[in-house]
């Protein structure tokens, strides 16, 4: 479990970038579905790697 803590913490926070954008722009249908199929996804790929990085360079 451990080990998928850095995908959920990047899944979580580009599902809040995801509500927020969606919140601001008020956004519909297509637009709002395809923000909330990727930006969760991106940002746990992105924290995930981030922090094998950090974990590569000790």
């Amino acid at each position: 479990m451990k080990d998928y803590l850095p995908y959920l913490v990047g899944t979580l926070a580009g599902l809040l970038v995801a509500f927020t954008i969606s919140g601001l722009l008020a956004l519909q249908e297509t637009p709002e579905l395809i923000l909330f199929a990727l930006l969760p996804a991106v940002g746990g790929a992105i924290v995930e790697r981030v922090s094998q990085r950090r974990s590569d360079k000790l």
